[in-house]
């Protein structure tokens, strides 16, 4: 299924940091895709995406275990992408994995 939108950035609403924007790259060692979310100052508020194993070109595992709960909710509320109800270990903690719903 193809994604419905094409951006270049998203801007999304969050709790604490106000409106933010979301960021794409890739990790050079593998060319897995990777997300920052920087707040209106420019000041990156964290790293969305976490590089674990090779992933399919519009999956990531979530970086949830180092934003805490609120970023994480207001992240899935965007719409930007959505957890799969798959998660993958590493080490003690358990990563999502996620798909995009928007092209950026």
């Amino acid at each position: 299924m193809p994604l419905p939108l094409l951006r270049k950035d998203m801007k999304i609403k969050t709790t604490h940091y106000g409106e933010c924007t979301v960021t794409k790259g890739y990790y050079p060692s593998n060319g897995n895709m990777w997300l920052t979310l920087t707040d209106s100052d420019g000041q990156q508020v964290t790293v969305i995406t976490t590089n674990i194993i090779p992933m399919d070109k519009n999956e990531f595992c979530g970086n949830i275990n180092n934003m805490g709960i609120t970023l994480w909710n207001d992240l899935l509320a965007s719409g930007l992408f959505e957890q799969t109800k798959e998660n993958f270990p590493s080490g003690y903690a358990q990563y999502p994995v996620c798909k995009m719903l928007v092209e950026l």
